[in-house]
């Protein structure tokens, strides 16, 4: 038997039809049932059956699958370490992130290390922040770039945390809460908040910032009026409604210069984020990753050093002013 013929059985088996898994592996569908047939008559055995219309394996298939897979990862990784051994100028980096923190946090190293070594190729995968551990598993990406309370429980990945960042509320520059000397938190909580899926961890701890609020008033079960991943998006919903969200200040930069958004900067939700990059620990971190890690953690290291200076201006109304 042969490699190939084994991964022609993992998409037939995985696409379910041979019609789809020829047209994965560029094959014809003729072409596809003669490697099956080949790869049966070398095992001596049926690898694939048809269960009520659907294509199953057989116990000998099943084993054939299992041992496939492993074999398939082996091979790709070693290609990719061969691959790796040539340098940065003749790699490629495949980058996870999601499209909210991830995706802000990513662009800058990612367009200086293009400046660095315009010949590597770099390949961005922008995913939901569910999906990139899994992506990472199946070797559709290098590295990930998420919150780090996504990731630091796995135990097969390796974790390089980055800096903290306080959460800040934004809005639109003629919010009614930019009216307001001293907003409060519950002066905050009295708008629909906006913002990504969140995780059990970080719904609580929203929710605890106002823990004498009733289950109506603390949001139900999303604790968001508006959720989407899309931080483009959001910026938009915050520009054109009374919507406010809890965002880094890196997040917003070019909204908060352009004075499209403003952060009310005096109040202090006591909340924080932290990025983190992660790898898979079985994987070999090649010259490329490592200096896309360098990058990415220097950039992180300045922005929250030096976070945007754009606060609300208080108007006219005071203290007194209401929503």
């Amino acid at each position: 038997m042969e490699l190939r013929q084994l991964r022609h059985l993992i998409a037939l088996v995985e696409h379910g039809s041979f019609s789809r898994a020829a047209e994965a592996v560029h094959l014809t569908q003729p072409a596809l049932s003669r490697s099956i047939q080949a790869l049966e008559a070398s095992v001596g055995a049926a690898v694939v059956e048809r269960n009520r219309g659907a294509i199953v394996p057989t116990d000998v298939g099943q084993l054939l699958l299992s041992h496939g897979r492993r074999l398939d990862t082996a091979t790709r990784d070693l290609e990719r370490d061969i691959a790796l051994a040539q340098g940065l100028e003749l790699g490629e980096l495949r980058i996870g992130v999601g499209p909210y923190g991830g995706s802000a946090l990513a662009g800058a190293p990612i367009g200086q290390l293009n400046r660095a070594h315009p010949g590597l190729r770099v390949k961005a995968i922008v995913a939901p922040w569910q999906e990139l551990a899994d992506r990472a598993r199946a070797r559709d990406v290098d590295l990930i770039v998420l919150e780090v309370s996504q990731v630091q429980q796995m135990e097969d990945f390796a974790v390089l945390p980055m800096s903290e960042h306080r959460l800040m509320v934004v809005c639109r520059p003629e919010h009614p809460l930019t009216r307001r000397l001293a907003p409060a938190v519950d002066d905050v909580f009295r708008y629909p908040l906006v913002g990504p899926s969140l995780t059990a961890a970080q719904r609580d701890m929203i929710r605890s910032l106002r823990p004498n609020a009733s289950p109506e008033e603390r949001g139900g079960r999303s604790a968001l009026a508006v959720e989407c991943d899309l931080s483009g998006m959001l910026k938009d919903v915050l520009r054109h409604s009374d919507a406010v969200s809890m965002m880094p200040g890196f997040m917003v930069a070019r909204e908060l210069a352009s004075n499209h958004l403003v952060l009310l900067r005096d109040l202090d939700l006591g909340l924080r984020v932290r990025f983190a990059c992660a790898w898979l620990k079985s994987r070999t971190v090649s010259p490329v990753a490592a200096r896309f890690l360098a990058l990415q953690s220097a950039y992180d290291q300045e922005i929250a050093a030096c976070p945007p200076d754009r606060p609300a201006r208080p108007g006219a109304t005071g203290p007194s002013g209401r929503p």
